[in-house]
């Protein structure tokens, strides 16, 4: 990877339907730990209520990030946490999103499903990748979560 990763920005927090959007995304997250099901269809309803109200785009890219951090978080089985990483892939994110994306795929794969460890460490070779085309902070983080994912 020659340049750096480009994302979208999504609406700020003064849009007071992002807010309200995000705001629900949040309540919604409760669920993931104790009834995946319902996480996931309150996800749905939310998509629907929204719809028209904030920027499909972003709304998609949220939902999908969410779904995807709160299986590899909560230790969802493989088939759920791989479907969650592509549809969460589909959308243009920046290199700070693909690093945390990649983190916390190695360490869901080392934790639960080591069949996934490939996948998540052809992840982390890009992120080494781009290394080289992030400022300062950005370098500074990115080897730091590099550094901690080698201690585990």
């Amino acid at each position: 990877m020659s340049q750096k990763m480009k994302g979208f920005d999504d609406p700020p927090y003064s849009d007071p339907n992002w807010e309200a959007f995000m705001q629900e995304v949040e309540e919604t997250t409760g669920l993931a730990p104790r009834d995946w099901p319902r996480f996931r269809a309150g996800l749905r309803q939310l998509e629907r209520r929204h719809a028209g109200r904030v920027p499909t785009a972003s709304m998609h890219r949220k939902i999908a990030e969410n779904v995807f951090f709160c299986a590899a978080h909560w230790k969802q089985t493989p088939r759920v946490v791989r479907g969650a990483l592509r549809a969460y892939l589909k959308h243009p994110m920046g290199t700070m999103k693909y690093s945390y994306t990649a983190a916390e795929y190695w360490q869901w794969a080392f934790k639960v499903s080591p069949d996934d460890l490939p996948a998540a460490e052809a992840m982390l070779a890009k992120v080494r990748e781009y290394l080289p085309t992030l400022d300062e902070r950005e370098r500074w983080n990115t080897e730091g979560l590099l550094a901690f994912l080698k201690r585990l």
